[in-house]
C-alpha cells in the first residue's frame, strides 16, 4: 500500500513519463506526415517508428486527426513564442513585420518534416486561411492565427506610414506567399544555400515591394 507521501511522487513520475511519450510520438508523427502526407500516414506505422504499442499511442491521442491537431497546435505555440521574443524590442512596425517574416522562414527551415508536410499539401499559404475547406483541423487554425498576426503588424506599419496603404490582409498574404515561394525553391534545389541568404533575399524583396515611397 502506497503512503500518502509516495502517491503524489508516483503520480508526478507517471505524468512525466506520459509527457515524454507524448513528445516522442508527436516527433515521429511529424516525420511520417512529412514523408507520406496526412492521408497516407498510418497510426500503426507511427507507433512502430516510435517503438511503442498502438495502445500507447491511443492513450495520448484518440485518432490520427488528434495527432495532426496536436502537432500543428504545438508548432504554432512555438512559432508565436519565437516571433514574440524576436520582435518585442523592435520599435518600427515595418521592421517587426520583416523580422517576423525572417523568423518564420527560419522556423520552417529548422523543422524539415514540418516544412515538407506543409509544402506537400500543395495549397497556397497566402490564401488557404480564407478558402473554405482548405487545410485540416488545427492546421486551419494555425494558418488563421499566423495570418491575423501578420495582418496586425501590417496594419501597424501602415498606420505609422512605413508601408504602402494596402489592405492588411493583402500585405499578410504577400508576406506568407513570399515565404512559401522561397522555401519551395530552396527545397527544390536541395537546400543549396544557407537559410540566412534565403532570408536576406525574402526581406529585401518585401522591403522593396511594401515600403512607402
Amino acid at each position: 500500500m502506497k503512503s500518502t507521501e509516495s502517491a503524489p511522487l508516483a503520480n508526478r513520475l507517471d505524468d512525466a513519463r506520459r509527457a515524454v511519450y507524448r513528445e516522442h510520438i508527436l516527433s515521429v508523427a511529424e516525420d511520417e506526415f512529412g514523408r507520406v502526407g496526412f492521408a497516407a500516414a498510418k497510426v500503426g506505422d507511427i507507433a512502430a517508428g516510435a517503438g511503442v504499442s498502438l495502445s500507447t499511442v491511443y492513450k495520448s491521442f484518440g485518432s490520427k486527426d488528434d495527432l495532426w491537431d496536436a502537432l500543428n497546435a504545438e508548432r504554432m505555440k512555438e512559432f508565436t513564442q519565437v516571433v514574440h521574443a524576436g520582435t518585442r524590442l523592435i520599435d518600427s512596425p515595418f521592421e517587426r513585420l520583416l523580422v517576423g517574416a525572417r523568423l518564420e522562414l527560419e522556423f520552417f527551415a529548422e523543422r524539415d518534416s514540418f516544412l515538407r508536410l506543409h509544402l506537400n499539401d500543395g495549397l497556397s499559404w497566402g490564401t488557404a486561411s480564407v478558402i473554405p475547406g482548405a487545410g485540416r483541423g488545427a492546421q486551419r487554425d494555425a494558418w488563421k492565427v499566423g495570418m491575423e498576426l501578420t495582418a496586425a503588424s501590417a496594419q501597424a506599419a501602415a498606420d505609422a506610414g512605413e508601408i504602402r496603404p494596402l489592405r492588411p490582409s493583402v500585405v499578410a498574404a504577400l508576406v506568407i506567399s513570399a515565404l512559401q515561394v522561397w522555401l519551395t525553391d530552396w527545397v527544390a534545389h536541395d537546400r543549396d544555400r544557407p537559410i540566412s541568404v534565403v532570408a536576406d533575399e525574402v526581406v529585401d524583396h518585401l522591403r522593396s515591394c511594401l515600403a512607402a515611397t
